[in-house]
């Protein structure tokens, strides 16, 4: 996660979706845009991938982050963005992924006092590289390499 002024602290942003919450650092999240209905895919893929949108003339994947955890996907409130996160492996056909968010995120800071990780996590498959607490709220954090492997393979 980005540093801030302090060398024991750093910058993350909390994305609400409808199951729970994702913790990202802050530099991972190049933009937040309001929802817009995604391009259906060609062929059969998974519930969790929405299809694809337009942003700055790319074609960026739409990820359902509680389907792809096994949680009941509901449908898109009026309150709904999309977070555009960067992948971390270079792909040039994927340089971003969109994750569906049940409304606007929020910044938090990320310290030894703010973050501990959760005493009996539960089971939600390897796209959940950890599960913490943070100001007092559950929140996953995310295996992006996984995610970006996971999307690349339903693409290819």
């Amino acid at each position: 996660m980005a540093e801030t002024n302090s060398s024991n602290e750093v910058r993350g942003v909390l994305l609400p979706l409808n199951s729970g919450k994702l913790l990202l650092p802050n530099a991972a999240i190049s933009e937040v845009v309001s929802y817009r209905q995604p391009e259906q895919l060609d062929g059969d893929k998974p519930g969790w991938l929405l299809g694809h949108f337009s942003w700055r003339q790319q074609q960026i994947p739409l990820v359902c982050f509680d389907s792809l955890v096994g949680r009941q996907a509901v449908d898109v409130g009026t309150r709904a963005r999309i977070a555009i996160s960067n992948t971390l492996n270079g792909n040039p056909d994927y340089p971003f992924i969109g994750i569906l968010l049940r409304s606007v995120p929020h910044l938090v800071r990320v310290s030894k006092s703010t973050f501990t990780p959760v005493d009996v996590p539960r089971d939600l498959g390897e796209v959940v590289q950890q599960q913490v607490i943070i100001e007092g709220e559950e929140a996953w954090i995310p295996n992006l390499d996984i995610l970006e492997w996971l999307v690349s393979e339903q693409l290819s």
